[in-house]
């Protein structure tokens, strides 16, 4: 795997846990997790750089 895949990889991840972090905010699921939304964030910001 080339290091442009692994950009995209990561911030397919990091997009996932941003939005899992945002669905259960909005429906109130009881696994809100300020990590889960840092670990997003850095993820998508690497992934696309």
């Amino acid at each position: 795997m080339n290091t442009k895949n692994q950009g995209y990889v990561m911030a397919l991840v990091g997009s996932i846990l941003l939005l899992y972090n945002a669905l259960s905010y909005i429906f109130g699921w009881e696994s809100r997790s300020s990590a889960f939304t840092i670990l997003g964030l850095i993820f998508v910001i690497i992934g696309v750089n």
